[in-house]
């Protein structure tokens, strides 16, 4: 029988860098997610049900010596079982005590979890915990050893104080005088000012135990985002995260961004069906000096406009200074005109006449 295709293969960096930092949870300093833990997101279950968050995942040719290992089930028989007959002999045998969290966790090793369970779910697992600096030491240098993380992309994506600082900025913000000297004499030595230079000079474990975890697992985040390890899409720059032991001193968590605000309502503007509009109740006149007859709104317009004849020029932003208001009589009612940003020098004053009131005339 041919042996079946594991679903992650270990060939790509973002299986090898799953391994690692499962392995590394295995651990006694990196213990983020206890067996417990690891019995109740993967096989969550009370006395009257359960669910199967990894046998179904598994073929029959690998988590039948797992069940046969734990004494719950004959090889020949687990081989055959369904996902559901799985489900229920491994509910049994929990419930009646014959294995424990420890015996779960151990019976179900990092390699076959990796290969097997959806990666998704396993981060969902990892990232549930109290992150420690060991923990994230751990992450960020296997994420970057097994060519998952780039250093021009961290650099570009980490940041801090609700992104007031940014990149080399918040690594230098945690360092000592020291710490910064020793940092630009080794970059000086090595002759390498790329990203890659820079984290080569300083080190993981140094960024790391300096910065606060707030703001590396939020690199983290971004970093699962951007592998598909999470729903959460890759946003550079996320400052904000929970679940995170935070390192002492450390800023807490800064609120989501605000959208822009809307910009306010303006007065009705000047595009084509408003300048006809204009056009059609009332006729622009320009004077040097006097004022017409009937005076309903004015602004400004250029010198080498103030003396055309305008009766066939459309009221248009071409004509108005930017934040300078007109008016136009409609069926008897005042509609303010706002001119757009363009950019006449003003030095004549142009008006807008009632033509109903005029008879339609030009005022003298």
């Amino acid at each position: 029988m041919d042996k079946p295709h594991a679903r992650n293969s270990l060939d790509a960096a973002v299986t090898k860098f799953c391994l690692a930092v499962e392995e590394h949870r295995r651990t006694p300093e990196g213990r983020v997610r206890t067996s417990q833990d690891f019995l109740v997101h993967f096989f969550p279950h009370d006395e009257k049900a359960s669910t199967d968050h990894v046998f179904r995942h598994l073929p029959n040719e690998v988590r039948g010596p797992i069940l046969s290992s734990w004494g719950i089930r004959g090889l020949k028989a687990a081989l055959r079982d369904t996902d559901a007959k799985v489900e229920s002999v491994v509910h049994d045998a929990l419930l009646a005590g014959d294995i424990d969290h420890a015996a779960f966790e151990q019976g179900l090793p990092a390699d076959t979890m990796i290969r097997w369970v959806p990666l998704p779910s396993w981060w969902t697992f990892w990232r549930g915990g109290k992150l420690s600096k060991k923990a994230i030491h751990k992450a960020f240098e296997a994420a970057y050893d097994v060519g998952l993380l780039d250093a021009r992309w961290f650099f570009d994506t980490i940041e801090a104080k609700g992104g007031k600082a940014r990149g080399t900025d918040v690594i230098a913000e945690g360092l000592t005088k020291s710490d910064l000297t020793e940092w630009i004499r080794r970059v000086h030595q090595s002759g390498d000012g790329t990203p890659r230079g820079l984290v080569s000079a300083i080190g993981w474990e140094k960024m790391v135990n300096q910065t606060a975890n707030e703001v590396l697992v939020a690199v983290l985040d971004a970093l699962a985002a951007k592998s598909h390890l999470s729903g959460v899409s890759g946003v550079a720059g996320v400052s904000g995260v929970s679940g995170v032991a935070g390192a002492p001193g450390a800023a807490a968590p800064s609120s989501p961004r605000p959208l822009s605000s809307p910009p306010p309502a303006r007065p009705l503007s000047s595009p084509p069906a408003a300048r006809a509009l204009s056009y059609a109740a009332a006729r622009i006149e320009v004077r040097d000096n006097d004022a017409p007859e009937l005076q309903v709104g004015e602004a400004e317009v250029s010198a080498d406009e103030a003396n055309a004849d305008l009766d066939e020029e459309p009221l248009g932003k071409d004509t108005l200074k930017e934040g300078a208001q007109s008016t136009m009589l409609l069926d008897g009612r005042a509609i303010p005109v706002l001119a757009d940003e363009e950019d006449i020098e003003p030095t004549a004053v142009f008006h807008m006449v009632d033509v109903g009131k005029r008879g339609g005339g030009r005022s003298r």
